[in-house]
C-alpha cells in the first residue's frame, strides 16, 4: 500500500533527479511534471488507469482522470487530488489550466500530440520531453515491491510445477497455455500486457522454440520435442519472468549438451553478480560461454533486463551498455540458444541484487555485491 511517506519519497526522488534543474536555469519559473504513462501514475499514486499526473515543486499533485475513472481513482489512488474530466481533449483541457507561463514542464510521455500541446501552452525552450529519467527512478526497489516480487514468483514457480503435469504428448501449445492462464488467475496473478505480442505467456515447443518471443500456437506436442515456457506474470502490478525448457520423451546428445551449455551459461551469469561492479559483464560472461561452445551466433538477445512495474524496464542488461549495479536492482538473467526450424532452449530467473557485508556487517569497498534468486524451480533438464 502506496503512504504518504513513500509517496512523497519517490516525487522528492524524481524532482532531485531532474536534469537540467528549472530553478538553476530561471528561479522565477516554478517545475511542474506531467505523466501520462499508467506505470509511471500508479508508482507515484496507486492508480492504475487512464489519466494524467502532475506534480509541483511542494510535492502536491493532481491526477486528472476521464469521469468515469474519477470514483476508482478516488478509491485508490493516495496524496493526489483527483480531478474529474471529460475524455481526451477533456484531459488536456483540464490539466492546462494548472499551468501557466511561470512554469517549466516536464513531460514524461510519448504522445507528440500532448507534448505539442504543452509546448505551445509554455513555450517549446520551457519544455523538457522523454520518459528514460522517470523510468530510472523505478530501477531500485524498495521493501515492499521487491516482497511483491517474490510473491509474483511463488506463483510461476507453482506453475512450472502444474506444467510437468500438463505438458503431454499430442497436447497443444494452447490447451497447456489456457490451463496456466487459469491457475494463474486462481491464484490471484495477472498477466501484464506486452505491446509486441498477444499471448499472456509462450508455450513454444519444436522448432517453434526457435522464436525468442514465439507466438503460442495449436501445434501438438510430439515426442522428441523441447518444450520452451516462459512465463510472465504480476502480482499486485509487479512483475516477475522466468523460463524453464522441458524435453519430451526421448532427447538427443546434441539437444542434451546444448541445453547444459545455456545452463551453465546462466549460472556463471548469475555468479558473475558476486565479482563485477557492471551489468555489462553478467552480458559478457554468458556470451562467452556460449560463443567458446561454438554457438555464440545463435545466442540472438541480450542477457536480460529489469523488472518491475514493466515486463522489460530499466536497467538492460547488454554487453553494449556498461550500467552500475545497484543494490536493489531487480533483474532477469535469460541466455538462450536457437536453431533455426529445430528447437530453442532458454534458462531464465528473476533476481533480486542484494549487497555483500563483511564480518563486521560492513559493505565491502569492491565488488559488494550479491543476489536473491525469487526462483526455486529445477534448472535441470527434465524430460517428460
Amino acid at each position: 500500500m502506496l503512504d504518504k511517506i513513500r509517496a512523497d519519497t519517490r516525487k522528492q526522488k524524481l524532482l532531485d533527479s531532474l536534469e537540467p534543474n528549472p530553478l538553476k536555469i530561471n528561479d522565477h519559473k516554478k517545475p511542474i511534471i506531467i505523466i501520462d504513462r499508467p506505470e509511471d501514475i500508479y508508482y507515484y499514486t496507486g492508480f492504475w488507469g487512464e489519466g494524467l499526473l502532475l506534480i509541483f515543486d511542494d510535492l502536491s499533485s493532481k491526477l486528472i482522470v476521464p469521469r468515469l475513472e474519477s470514483l476508482r481513482a478516488l478509491r485508490t489512488s493516495k496524496q493526489c487530488d483527483v480531478v474529474s474530466s471529460e475524455r481526451g481533449r477533456g484531459l488536456i483541457d483540464s490539466f492546462l489550466k494548472f499551468i501557466g507561463s511561470t512554469h517549466f514542464v516536464y513531460y514524461g510521455g510519448s504522445d507528440y500530440w500532448i507534448a505539442n500541446i504543452i509546448a505551445r501552452q509554455v513555450g517549446r525552450r520551457n519544455l523538457i520531453p522523454g520518459s528514460e529519467q522517470f523510468r530510472k527512478i523505478r530501477e531500485i526497489k524498495d521493501k515492499q515491491e521487491i516482497e511483491t516480487i517474490d510473491i509474483a514468483s511463488r506463483v510461476i514457480d507453482k506453475l512450472f510445477e502444474i506444467a510437468e503435469k500438463e505438458i503431454k504428448i499430442n497436447k497443444s501449445e494452447e490447451e497447456i497455455q489456457s490451463t496456466l492462464v487459469y491457475e494463474a488467475l486462481r491464484m490471484g496473478a495477472r498477466f501484464p500486457s506486452y505491446q509486441f505480442t498477444s499471448n499472456p505467456l509462450i508455450v513454444a515447443s519444436g522448432p517453434n522454440g526457435s522464436f525468442p518471443h514465439a507466438e503460442t500456437s495449436s501445434r501438438k506436442i510430439k515426442t522428441g520435442d523441447l518444450v520452451v515456457l516462459d512465463i510472465t506474470l504480476s502480482y499486485d502490478h509487479y512483475v516477475s519472468d522466468a523460463t524453464r525448457t522441458f524435453g519430451m520423451g526421448k532427447i538427443s546428445k546434441k539437444e542434451h549438451d546444448i541445453y547444459e551449455i545455456v545452463r551453465n551459461a546462466q549460472e556463471k551469469g548469475i555468479q558473475r553478480i558476486k565479482t563485477t561492479n557492471n551489468l555489462a559483464e553478467i552480458d559478457l560472461e554468458c556470451r562467452k560461454i556460449i560463443e567458446g561452445a561454438g554457438f555464440g551466433e545463435f545466442f540472438v538477445h541480450s542477457t536480460g533486463h529489469g523488472i518491475g512495474l514493466e515486463v522489460h524496464e530499466l536497467p538492460w542488461i547488454r554487453h553494449d551498455t556498461p550500467t552500475p549495479i545497484k543494490e536493489n536492482m531487480t533483474i532477469t538473467i535469460e541466455p538462450g540458444i536457437y536453431m533455426e526450424n529445430k528447437f530453442g532452449i532458454r534458462i531464465e530467473d528473476s533476481l533480486c541484487i542484494t549487497s555483500k557485508k563483511n564480518s563486521k556487517g560492513k559493505l565491502k569497498t569492491e565488488n559488494q555485491f550479491d543476489y536473491l534468486n525469487f526462483h526455486r524451480f529445477d534448472k535441470d533438464l527434465i524430460v517428460i
